[in-house]
């Protein structure tokens, strides 16, 4: 009797034993996953977010007919881009596709959009369930696969709070400038000396940058961390003023806004924070405007590192909507860091002898 209810175990399970395996994945966003944060998704943006899809034969037999069928979440709207794969459809919240055979040890894969809802009260998961039907020589077989993403609020609190902040702190600028007569201490040949450094910032280098950033990848940054903080500390020796770092970098963001075309109006207060910090950090050292080139260095370093850290933790999330990896954000406020380091230390030998030659 044992014998038989062996052999009847063995006859049930033996071509389930037997079947080729489909394997399923899915990628979302369809954006580098080393510097953009997976499985995240945006609520409110304007644009459509690429899936894709990948089936993987890890069995010895070929597969065929094929049936995917991918079920969308939180009712988003779905499009289905041009793609070499084709027999691809979308009806209601359903992207079906077909495969005609799938051989041992082969990959297929294939992309759809989804357009994230336009709003949702808080953070809350989404599930992409897909189920396979496939036959084989064994015969007709289903396998099933869940990704889940996460899907954000659009920050737009944080973006009003921000340009409220912003504005803040441009009238507390003006307000303590016209306090303390601030401005009525630059003369003449500081000002120009300020819009010479300024131009030389927001147009020369920054047209360098933008054109070579990408031949450098990661490190693409030091190619305007390490001018800037040259001509910052050349700044600060020549003009030797309270506020020269801050009117610096206001000036700078005019000439981009005027060069460039840039919207941060809205911003320029943020913007301003970042000479404000070096500003702080000279009365904090007495009014050690980058006479040592220790001082030098911890301008710059703070100035270059704090500009990153807006941009990466602060603006690209609640302004832009884009979340960058963790690792890649901190490894590039690193590199800004290094490149405020390298500039800090080199402008302060420029200043040395560009003050000497000037007096």
């Amino acid at each position: 009797m044992k014998l038989i209810a062996i052999l009847i175990l063995l006859i049930f399970f033996l071509p389930q034993l037997a079947a080729a395996e489909l394997e399923i994945g899915m990628d979302i966003p369809l954006k580098n996953k080393e510097i953009y944060q997976e499985n995240r998704l945006v609520a409110g943006v304007s644009w459509y977010e690429r899936g894709q899809v990948v089936l993987t034969n890890t069995g010895d037999e070929r597969l065929h007919n094929i049936l995917v069928s991918v079920d969308v979440p939180l009712q988003m709207d779905i499009e289905i881009p041009v793609q070499a794969m084709k027999n691809i459809s979308a009806d209601n919240n359903t992207v079906t596709a077909r495969v005609g055979e799938l051989g041992p040890g082969e990959s297929i894969s294939f992309i759809f959009s989804v357009k994230p809802p336009e709003s949702i009260e808080f953070r809350k998961k989404g599930s992409f369930a897909i189920s396979t039907s496939y036959e084989d020589a064994t015969g007709i077989h289903s396998t099933s696969y869940t990704h889940v993403v996460e899907v954000v609020p659009p920050p737009s609190w944080i973006t009003y709070g921000t340009v409220l902040a912003s504005i803040c702190i441009i009238l507390l600028a003006f307000l303590v400038a016209w306090k303390f007569n601030v401005l009525e201490q630059f003369t003449t040949i500081d000002l120009i000396t300020i819009a010479l450094l300024a131009g030389l910032i927001g147009v020369v280098f920054r047209w360098f940058w933008q054109t070579f950033n990408d031949l450098l990848g990661p490190l693409g940054g030091l190619l305007f961390t390490i001018p800037t903080a040259v001509l910052m500390i050349i700044a600060l020796q020549i003009v030797r003023k309270p506020g020269t770092a801050t009117l610096l970098f206001t000036v700078v963001e005019l000439v981009a806004l005027v060069v460039w075309g840039s919207n941060i109006t809205v911003w320029m207060g943020w913007y301003m924070t970042e000479g404000i910090i070096v500003d702080i950090l000279v009365l904090l050292f007495k009014k050690d405007y980058a006479d040592r080139r220790s001082t030098a260095i911890i301008y710059a370093v703070s100035r270059s590192a704090y500009a990153y850290w807006m941009f990466y933790f602060f603006f690209a999330p609640a302004v832009w909507k884009v979340y960058y990896a963790p690792w890649y954000a901190w490894g590039e406020v690193g590199i800004a860091a290094i490149g405020g380091l390298i500039g800090g230390a080199i402008g302060y030998d420029i200043a040395k002898k560009v003050r000497g030659a000037m007096i």
